[in-house]
């Protein structure tokens, strides 16, 4: 089989790119554009000599091993912890090369061979593979990270409304500045209200209070005052005296009981 080294190259390049790319979303960060294409380019150069090195299979895996790892610290050296650069690098080459190796290797019918040679898939096929593998794997990764991050901001409260206490789980809500008479409001779901509290609490209502949602949509907040509220936040307890419950039978999309201000955190 003829190699046309320009296509070679090319697909190294594209498989490489993405690779480094993604190993930068599996750590949250946007890829650096200079360091991949430098990156891209490294691991190319020291693919087209791969066929020319004579090593048995145990050695030829070990120095592939070793690109990718200087490769690795050509990415992330000064960004972030390199060891899990290193981690993650070899993640997205597994998602991303692995099932090229694997059909080259189907197709060699030998593992030596397939890591020591060119790739005997049609040309285009493994930048393609590559690609198919990259998106949704993006589309993952970018999910938990969003997901790890907003979980910083979970937090859980003691309340007790009429004698029953019990616990509710709360978002701390930036863009909560919700206030009453100076007392912050913690929007809480009707639905989760009533299921703690019963629907008798709801006649502790001390008044109501109209706010404008996503859109400029109106929403109707039945204002009650706890007689506790005990949040727990990054390991700290905080006692409130002064916080109010906005019941909202609209209620909003997070899957928690409640939307807490900010404020909430100065206890």
């Amino acid at each position: 089989m003829k190699v046309y080294i320009e296509f070679f190259v090319a697909e190294n390049v594209v498989v490489t790119a993405l690779i480094s790319g993604l190993a930068y979303r599996f750590l949250g960060m946007r890829p650096r554009k200079l360091r991949t294409a430098l990156a891209a380019i490294a691991g190319t150069l020291a693919s087209v000599f791969y066929p020319f090195w004579e090593l048995p299979t145990p050695l030829m895996v070990l120095a592939k091993l070793l690109v990718g790892v200087a490769l690795s610290v050509l990415l992330f050296t000064g960004v972030c912890n390199v060891p899990m650069g290193v981690l993650c690098f070899f993640a997205s080459t597994a998602l991303l090369a692995g099932a090229t190796l694997a059909a080259d290797c189907f197709i060699a019918g030998d593992l030596g061979l397939a890591l020591s040679s060119p790739s005997r898939l049609p040309y285009g096929v493994p930048s393609a593979a590559a690609l198919a593998v990259y998106i949704p794997a993006r589309v993952i990764a970018s999910a938990v990270r969003k997901r790890q991050a907003e979980s910083a901001f979970v937090c859980k409260a003691v309340v007790t409304v009429c004698g029953k206490t019990a616990e509710l789980s709360g978002y701390i809500d930036t863009g909560n500045g919700l206030e009453e008479n100076g007392m912050p409001v913690a929007v809480v779901k009707l639905s989760s209200f009533v299921r703690k509290f019963g629907e008798e609490a709801l006649l502790r209502s001390c008044g109501e209070k109209t706010v404008s949602g996503v859109g400029g949509a109106a929403a109707r907040l039945i204002l009650i005052i706890p007689d506790g509220f005990l949040l727990y936040f990054d390991k700290k307890r905080n006692k409130h005296s002064d916080v109010i419950l906005g019941v909202s039978a609209g209620g909003f999309r997070r899957r928690e009981d409640m939307l807490l201000p900010v404020s909430v955190l100065g206890g």
